[in-house]
């Protein structure tokens, strides 16, 4: 039994360690003005890459990226909520009451609420670019915010 508490306290250092080290170098990222970790996260250096940003327009794409960072996650947020709470009318019913029927209502809603934001934060990210640079990056990123694969009858490889 001791070996086990042994363990336990060490288990519960090495969390505590982990959590120290993230909260210290999330603060020190925001010292330096580099944003929080999202806002350097590989795809912008991809963008960069892929796009050949120049300096300025990569500081406006990742001042774009930072500024959209909150509302995307609150729109997670609500969509997580949501998925919860047709779960839970799922699993206690086997009709579809008025209650559920808004769930579901509530639901789409949010969905075609989080993708026009993202469709415009995507066409106000475009309008920061050259005409060509701006046709690439929506070609690669519209397929995401447009996602249909929810609803397309068949296999994806049908087209």
């Amino acid at each position: 039994m001791k070996k086990g508490s042994v363990i336990l306290v060490f288990a519960l250092l090495a969390g505590l360690f982990a959590f120290c080290t993230m909260r210290w170098h999330k603060a020190a990222e925001n010292s330096h003005g580099e944003g929080i970790a999202l806002d350097v996260m590989p795809e912008l250096t991809w963008l960069r890459n892929e796009l050949n940003l120049t300096e300025a327009q990569f500081v406006k794409v990742r001042k774009l990226h930072a500024s959209y960072r909150p509302k995307c996650t609150e729109m997670c947020r609500r969509i997580s909520e949501a998925h919860e709470r047709i779960e839970g009318f799922a699993a206690a019913h086997r009709v579809i009451t008025p209650e559920y029927k808004a769930a579901l209502n509530g639901h789409a809603s949010i969905h075609v609420e989080c993708q026009e934001a993202m469709l415009n934060h995507l066409y106000e990210t475009a309008a920061t670019l050259n005409p060509e640079q701006s046709k690439r990056y929506l070609e690669a990123m519209l397929p995401f915010a447009l996602d249909f694969t929810y609803s397309e009858s068949g296999t994806l490889y049908a087209r």
